[in-house]
Formats: structure tokens, C-alpha cells, sequence
């Protein structure tokens, strides 16, 4: 179980509700809600009474509260010493994350790491992975996190970061056939489809994947701009293939559909990239930790 779901539980239980709790915390009350029920799922046991006005806790929710904010002080009082301890830390770390990290977990890193590492200054460059993995080569980045469908390299050392399962995301009033909360594009009929460029690493994973489930494209629209294509499907009839934890602000379905792809499903792994013959800095280590910490908890996410 991880801290965050416990303060999550916590805020929850202090605030009455979900929204008030989402609020309190910074935090999408579906984000919670998740939280809250993956805990519930993995215990089989019931935290909250759920009700159109609010949550009650249970007697098994009020005693895990208990248990709970004992464990949020002691982890409070654990960081307190090693922010003390960070403040020796110092530097510029300049860093590289494809438009899936800076949509879904980059807001939360960066206020981690600048409460952690005061003294630390942060750079941080969005692009996809051609360019990024140029500018590691070149020594203008620290690191970045690409998708690893990259060439073997001597000159950039490639680090597994987690794998991911690429959605569907469309308008959300579309009718979809949706089996146990997957869709199979092949039962959609012809595509309306927007991909990115061949610069995108994505690109040829998406393309082999639809040849060798035969599916049928009618248009493909090409657009290396993830805020231009999120507008585009979530307004008209155009389809699209993205990667889940950067669909996690979509769930709900208020703006748009999500759903994971089935039969087979697609997936997408990320990687870090840094030079091969240079060691990350102190500073770049420690954002890297901080990164991989969220991008874990945000893979663990149900899109469900």
C-alpha cells in the first residue's frame, strides 16, 4: 500500500466526501475515488458508505483511519529530516518528457521535487522522442523518457521505466462495443484516425499493430500536437490511440472516452535515456527517483 493512498483515505474521511476531499488535497475526486477502491478491492472490505450526499465511514474504515494517520505523521516526520538533509543538494537538472509524462505526472513531480530540493534549479523540455533523444546525445539534456522503441545505442544508456496499455479516446457520447470494459478496434468499422508523425516512436507500433489485426482505417489525420488532437476527438467523429496514464484526466468519460484496446491489447513501454559514459548528478538522480515514484502510481491507476 502506498502513502499516497493513504493520505488519500485520510482526506476523505476528514472531509465527508470525495469532492471536498479532492479539493483539499489538489487532487481529481475520480483520482480518489480510485484510490480509495483499489484499497477496498485488494482487502475485500468496505472503507465508506457511498451516498448521493457524501461518505460515511464504516467501523473497519474508522479503525484503518487510526492506523493511518499514525503512519501519515511518522512519514511526515521521516520527510522533514530529509528535506534538512536535501538542502546540501544543489544544481541545474534539465530534463525531457514526451507530452504523455508532462499531461499526466510531470505536475506532481515538479511540486514534489521543488518542496524537496529547494536549492535545486529545474529545467524541463517537451518534445517527442526524435528530438529528445538528440538533445540527451548532445549532452543538452540530463536524461529523458521516451518510449523504447529505440535503436540500440553507444551512446545512450536505456533504462525500463514501466510498461502501459494504450486506449481508444474518442468523443464521449460515442456509442462503443465495449466487452468487460475493452473495446476490440476491429468491431468499429472503418477508422477516423488520428496518429502522430513518423517522428513519433509510437507511430510504428500503432501502424503494425492495425495491419496485423486488420483493421480498417478510412482517414488517418497526422498531428504531432497532443492538446490539438485531445480537442479534435473529444468534438467529432475522429478516433484516436493514446497511452492510459495520459488519458487519467479523462476518466469519467465528461470530455472524452476512454477505453483500453482488447484482442489483442496494445501496450507501450517507457524508458529513461541518459548518456552512456556520464553518470546522472545528485540533483538529476533524485528527480529521476521522484519520476519513476509517480509514473509507478499513476500505471497502477484502474482505467476502468
Amino acid at each position: 500500500m502506498k502513502l499516497q493512498q493513504l493520505k488519500y483515505f485520510a482526506a476523505v474521511f476528514e472531509n465527508g466526501s470525495f469532492s471536498a476531499a479532492a479539493d483539499k488535497v489538489n487532487a481529481t475526486q475520480s483520482g480518489l475515488s480510485m484510490h480509495v477502491s483499489q484499497i477496498e478491492k485488494r482487502y475485500d472490505i468496505t472503507l465508506f458508505t457511498r451516498t448521493s450526499s457524501g461518505v460515511t465511514p464504516t467501523e473497519a474504515g474508522r479503525a484503518f483511519y487510526e492506523d493511518a494517520v499514525k503512519v501519515l505523521a511518522a512519514a511526515r516526520l521521516a520527510e522533514d529530516r530529509l528535506r534538512t538533509l536535501s538542502k546540501s543538494v544543489v544544481g541545474h537538472v534539465q530534463v525531457g518528457l514526451m507530452p504523455t509524462f508532462t499531461r499526466a505526472v510531470m505536475p506532481s513531480v515538479v511540486l514534489r521535487f521543488a518542496e524537496e530540493y529547494p536549492n535545486v534549479r529545474l529545467s524541463i523540455t517537451e518534445a517527442y522522442s526524435s528530438v529528445l533523444s538528440q538533445d540527451v546525445a548532445e549532452g543538452n539534456l540530463d536524461f529523458a523518457v521516451v518510449p523504447t522503441l529505440l535503436e540500440a545505442s553507444d551512446v545512450l544508456l536505456t533504462k525500463p521505466m514501466g510498461q502501459d496499455r494504450e486506449c481508444l479516446v474518442c468523443r464521449p457520447d460515442r456509442e462503443l462495443p465495449i466487452t468487460d470494459n475493452k473495446v476490440k478496434l476491429r468491431d468499429l468499422g472503418p477508422l477516423k484516425l488520428v496518429v502522430p508523425g513518423r517522428s513519433n516512436a509510437r507511430r510504428q507500433s500503432i501502424e503494425h499493430y492495425l495491419m496485423i489485426n486488420n483493421i480498417e482505417v478510412a482517414e488517418i489525420l497526422e498531428l504531432d500536437t497532443m492538446h490539438g488532437t485531445l480537442g479534435i476527438v473529444a468534438n467529432s467523429e475522429w478516433v484516436t490511440i493514446l497511452p492510459g496514464i495520459l488519458c487519467l484526466p479523462d476518466l469519467g468519460g465528461d470530455r472524452r472516452k476512454v477505453v483500453p484496446l482488447a484482442d489483442p491489447p496494445l501496450t507501450v513501454d517507457y524508458a529513461r535515456i541518459e548518456p552512456a559514459k556520464q553518470p546522472l548528478s545528485t540533483a538529476a538522480q533524485a528527480f529521476a527517483d521522484i519520476l519513476q515514484e509517480e509514473l509507478n502510481s499513476a500505471l497502477e491507476m484502474d482505467l476502468h
